[in-house]
């Protein structure tokens, strides 16, 4: 607005009669009046021009301010989506960050809606096409905006409105602001996902370092929101439980280790189980003290196989082998493990004897074993099953 004011007052300066003019105006009084008459006229056309120019340039301002992204919404279930609005929550575009985002926005063009319609018709596709259900119900909102105190305020509404509109308490609604930072873009580029993504991924890594941002980019927003058990990051807002129905479930999970250890649930002194992911995989953690033993048993969530088995001795105290005691040959020792493993085509075994314990390791069917026989009595004090990898 300063360039239009200055070119208004130049107009003016330049529309002004000079001081010849001026004199000679005393000479021929009758010419003045028609020179004023010019002078005023040239004004008046210079300072219409100058208005004219200003109306362009606001205008063309505003065009530009109308065109320019001011906030950018994301929603991430599995679908992955992107919407860019400007000042006035009009829709600038709708884009699809993955191959289910794009079945989600089908056809449909939301140019210049209001963010309010256009989520609207996000959401009722998700629910049409099975990505949010009571089998995965969890959706993430992130909103990531050039004003602060905007941000927030639209994440609360946005958070309402995908309430309202599901309308269901089957459901678990995950919001937040994204936090300026180019490095988490960076890194939310090169997995293909959302920076609002990539932020919940680190908030839930920040937690547990044992797990790796790649094996947690893949996974659904409904198995993340799982992983974040009890503890809630304090940027984030949570309605609604994440829904564990596509599992076996703690029960089931429960009695599986149970009877790959060969224990009754009497025995139990202590137990512990929680969700937890391995190698991209939903597992059940399953942890026990049962007579004189640790066990530790991962279980696939989704189909109840047995991804890992450990039983120790509590406290690693291993009883001592009596003298003059006679021990179980190195065949027997295998054949136990070999049998407890339900194992064929054995590879790379290995078994050497030290105090008293027999230590096998061998591969089988894309697993790693490693066992531990007592060499007394043949009992089984370890015995681990991991993946192959």
């Amino acid at each position: 607005m300063k360039k239009i004011d200055e070119m208004v007052r130049r107009a003016f300066t330049a529309g002004a009669p000079s001081k010849t003019v001026l004199s000679d105006s005393n000479e021929q009084k009758g010419l003045i009046i028609m020179k004023k008459k010019s002078y005023l006229s040239k004004i008046i056309g210079i300072a219409a021009c100058a208005a004219v120019v200003a109306a362009s340039m606001l205008g063309a301002l505003i065009v530009h301010a109308d065109r320019a992204v001011d906030s950018t919404v994301s929603l991430d279930v599995n679908p992955s989506i992107e919407i860019q609005v400007n000042r006035k929550e009009r829709v600038l575009s709708v884009t699809p960050l993955n191959s289910d985002g794009k079945v989600i926005v089908g056809s449909m063009d939301f140019s210049g809606n209001s963010l309010d319609v256009t989520v609207n018709a996000l959401i009722g596709s998700m629910v049409q096409n099975g990505y949010l259900s009571e089998i995965a119900n969890s959706i993430l909102i992130s909103v990531d905006s050039r004003n602060a105190e905007k941000g927030t305020r639209l994440q609360t509404e946005l958070t309402e409105k995908v309430n309202t509109i599901l309308q269901s308490d089957k459901f678990s609604v995950l919001s937040q602001t994204v936090e300026k930072n180019d490095e988490l873009k960076e890194e939310a580029s090169s997995f293909g996902i959302t920076p609002g993504k990539a932020q919940l991924i680190r908030d839930i890594l920040k937690n547990n370092a044992s797990r790796t941002f790649g094996e947690l980019a893949s996974m659904s927003i409904n198995e993340l929101n799982l992983l974040l058990n009890n503890e809630k990051p304090q940027n984030i807002s949570i309605t609604g439980m994440a829904s564990d129905k596509a599992y076996i479930g703690y029960e089931k999970a429960k009695e599986i280790a149970l009877s790959n250890a060969g224990i009754d649930a009497s025995q139990v002194t202590k137990f512990e189980i929680e969700l937890d992911v391995e190698n991209g995989i939903m597992i059940y953690d399953v942890e026990f003290d049962a007579l004189i033993y640790e066990f530790d048993c991962e279980i696939n969530a989704l189909t109840g196989e047995i991804v890992e088995f450990k039983k120790e001795y509590n406290d690693g105290n291993v009883p001592p082998v009596p003298e003059n005691q006679n021990i179980i040959s190195e065949e027997k020792a295998k054949e136990a493990a070999l049998s407890h493993a339900k194992a064929d085509a054995v590879t790379e075994l290995e078994i050497k004897l030290d105090e008293g314990i027999y230590e096998i390791e061998f591969k089988s069917n894309g697993y790693e074993f490693d066992y531990e026989i007592d060499a007394l009595t043949g009992r089984i004090i370890k015995a681990e099953k991991d993946i192959d990898d």
